[in-house]
């Protein structure tokens, strides 16, 4: 199995197909209804041109995704991300989440990010439980913040800090361009 970029041309279909899953299927997603192909292939390419956006393949097929996004438009935000992981039913408690993140995390912090921000629809103890693995900490619950799956839902955020420890008293650089993987990795 391969870490590597996701290519919109090449992984939209694949990934659209897990998360699919995940959006007619459950409340994990809060979106109601699956985006396009075409509109998949464009975010893949959206969100790559300012955060990285990681496949894992397993031989032919893709297994999970992971990626981090923009968390708030606001400036003082700019050093948080959100992050999220997929994963095909298949390929769960296998390992595969805590690789795509140990993949995902270091090239966030090398990219400038101080805050990262997992928002987890509830109940998912499988996710809780990833994101608590690679040292995300509870930060508060928005209470029915989403009717999905014929329910209101709460959602778990959790936070893992990056970069220094600090008490800094001058502003740290703005995140810069997305970081890339030197090569696939192999697990």
């Amino acid at each position: 199995m391969l870490i590597r970029h996701a290519d919109p041309a090449q992984d939209a279909a694949a990934c659209l197909e897990i998360y699919a899953r995940y959006v007619d299927g459950s409340a994990a997603s809060f979106e109601e209804t699956v985006p396009s192909l075409n509109e998949f292939s464009q975010r893949i390419a959206r969100i790559s041109r300012t955060h990285a956006f990681l496949v894992a393949q397993d031989g032919e097929r893709i297994a999970g995704y992971a990626y981090a996004g923009s968390h708030r438009e606001r400036a003082a935000y700019r050093w948080t991300a959100e992050t999220t992981v997929y994963l095909n039913p298949e390929y769960h408690r296998r390992g595969l989440g805590r690789a795509l993140y140990a993949a995902l995390l270091p090239l966030l912090e090398r990219q400038g990010y101080r805050l990262l921000l997992a928002g987890i629809t509830q109940p998912n103890p499988a996710s809780v439980a990833l994101h608590a693995a690679v040292g995300f900490e509870d930060v508060g619950v928005y209470r029915r913040a989403g009717w999905k799956a014929g329910a209101w839902r709460d959602v778990l955020w959790m936070a893992r800090q990056l970069g220094p420890e600090t008490s800094e008293t001058q502003m740290p650089p703005a995140p810069g361009p997305p970081q890339r993987l030197p090569a696939p990795i192999e697990l």
